[in-house]
């Protein structure tokens, strides 16, 4: 059900949006230097599919403090999730830790949903996520990697009760909240 909702938001956001646009939101967001020591890392979760990952994820303190009272998060919240390739066995499938959890290999990537007032205005409303933005940065140098962000809008859209956020539940449980 989930990717039915991803490929229609994905071709309804295609048609919506030019290329040029979809990368110009990833700009406004910063690379969060210093996130594994301020942040608090609040999930793991495995990302079975095709991708055979598991992912590492952070929120801000205004994100987590902002979690107690449910959605929307506040403005200024930011979300970081370490992207890391599952290491394999023989048989290219995942290795699982005794936790469950595939065991990480390779960080692959870094990405960061950020939301400020007033950003996402330019978005149609059949993609916009709130006032968040979507960015992915490299590993090595935390460089923005230049990328259509348009499939993170279409991915997320169908979360809107959760603030377009795939792990609301584990954050909203840090933070203390119900």
């Amino acid at each position: 059900m989930v990717q039915a909702l991803w490929r229609a938001g994905g071709a309804i956001g295609m048609a919506l949006l030019p290329l040029g646009a979809a990368l110009a939101g990833a700009d406004l967001v910063s690379y969060p230097d210093g996130y594994q020591e301020s942040f608090t890392h609040y999930t793991t979760r495995n990302r079975p599919d095709e991708r055979k990952q598991v992912v590492k994820i952070f929120a801000n303190d205004t994100a987590l403090l902002s979690a107690k009272d449910g959605a929307p998060l506040e403005s200024g919240s930011v979300i970081v999730m370490e992207v890391y390739k599952a290491k394999l066995d023989a048989a290219e499938q995942p290795v699982t830790g005794p936790d469950g959890l595939f065991v990480p290999g390779e960080l692959a990537a870094i990405t960061v949903m950020e939301a400020r007032t007033g950003w996402g205005t330019d978005y149609p409303d059949a993609w916009r996520n709130g006032e968040w933005e979507f960015a992915a940065f490299t590993p090595g140098d935390h460089s923005l990697v230049e990328r259509d962000y348009q499939p993170c809008f279409a991915c997320h859209k169908p979360l809107a009760k959760s603030d377009f956020l795939f792990s609301f539940d584990a954050l909203e449980q840090a933070a203390g909240g119900s």
